[in-house]
C-alpha cells in the first residue's frame, strides 16, 4: 500500500493519540459509583464490578491512565457537573443529562429497570399510570426513564440503596420498589432473607448505561475519544464479549440481565 494511502487511513489515530497534554497529563480522575453491585461498587476497598472492567479496559486499549474514585452515585455526578472528575459513571441518560455531560455515541452495557412487588401481591400494571399515588422507593440520584421520571403521581420514596427499597417493601413500607434486573438478582443471592420474595411486575425502562464525561473538566473532550476508540478496539478483539460473559448470572426470582453484547452507536 503506498505510504500516502496508509497515511490517509490512519489519520485520525494518529491525531488522536499524539495528543501531547493529555498524554503526560496525570492519570484521568473518572468517577465510579460506590455502592451499585454487580456493575460498580467499593469492595475490599477497591472498586469492582463489570462496568468498571470495561471502563479500565476501553482505556487501556488506548493506553489512557486512569483513576477511579468511589462516590455516592449522586455526589459523582455533580463532582462531573462541576468538572472536578472527567467523568462519572453508570448513568442512564434523559434530555437533561444530555445537556450537562459530554455522552459517548457508545454505551457501557443495557439492562432492564423493573418494578418489583412482593410475590404475594404480583399484579402485572398494564401502565406505569397505575401507579397513581402507590408508594415507590427509589435510589437517590437514579434516572429511571423519562415516563417514570416525569410520572407526579406516584409517591416516591428515596432511599440510599437498593437493597433498603426491597427491605421497606419486605416490611410493607412501600407498595414497590424500582431496581435494574441484574442488581435485584445479585441482592436475591447475597442476602438469604430477600430471596423468593418478590417478583417483577413491570418493565419501567429498558436503558442503555454510560460514562458520562464532563463538559467543564480539562482534557475531557480528549477523554471522550480516547474511551470511545478504545470500546471500538475491545468490541472488535473480543475483550468486551469476553467481560459480559464473566459476568452473566441468574437466579430463581430473575432472568439474565440482557446485557449488549456490542452496544448499538448513535448516528452523529
Amino acid at each position: 500500500m503506498p505510504l500516502s494511502c496508509l497515511l490517509l487511513r490512519c489519520w485520525p489515530l494518529l491525531l488522536l493519540f499524539a495528543n501531547t497534554p493529555l498524554a503526560h497529563a496525570e492519570p484521568l480522575r473518572i468517577g465510579a459509583e460506590d455502592d451499585w453491585w454487580p456493575y460498580t461498587a467499593l469492595r475490599n476497598g477497591q472498586v469492582q464490578g463489570m462496568s468498571v472492567d470495561i471502563v479500565k479496559a476501553a482505556f487501556a486499549a488506548t493506553t489512557t491512565e486512569i483513576e477511579l474514585l468511589p462516590y455516592p452515585y449522586a455526589r459523582c455526578m455533580q463532582l462531573a457537573l462541576k468538572g472536578e472528575l472527567v467523568a462519572c459513571f453508570n448513568t442512564a441518560p434523559n434530555a437533561q443529562i444530555a445537556v450537562d455531560y459530554l455522552l459517548p455515541k457508545t454505551a457501557l452495557f443495557h439492562d432492564d429497570i423493573l418494578l418489583w412487588a412482593r410475590s404475594t401481591q404480583a399484579t402485572p400494571l398494564n401502565a406505569l399510570e397505575q401507579l397513581a399515588g402507590k408508594r415507590v422507593a427509589v435510589t437517590i440520584g437514579y434516572e429511571y426513564g423519562d415516563r417514570f421520571d416525569s410520572n407526579q403521581k406516584l409517591v416516591r420514596v428515596p432511599v440510599r440503596q437498593d437493597r433498603n427499597g426491597f427491605l421497606m417493601l419486605q416490611r410493607q413500607r412501600v407498595d414497590y420498589v424500582v431496581a435494574y434486573r441484574g442488581t435485584a438478582t445479585y441482592l436475591f443471592q447475597q442476602y438469604p432473607e430477600l430471596a423468593g420474595q418478590f417478583s417483577p411486575v413491570a418493565t419501567v425502562h429498558e436503558p442503555q448505561l454510560h460514562l458520562s464525561f464532563s463538559r467543564h473538566a480539562a482534557h475531557s473532550s480528549e477523554a471522550l475519544q480516547r474511551f470511545e476508540e478504545g470500546m471500538r478496539l475491545i468490541q472488535d478483539n473480543g475483550r468486551y464479549q469476553q467481560i459480559l460473559q464473566d459476568w452473566q448470572h441468574g437466579s430463581a426470582d430473575s432472568a439474565l440481565p440482557r446485557y449488549t453484547a456490542k452496544s448499538p452507536v448513535a448516528t452523529p
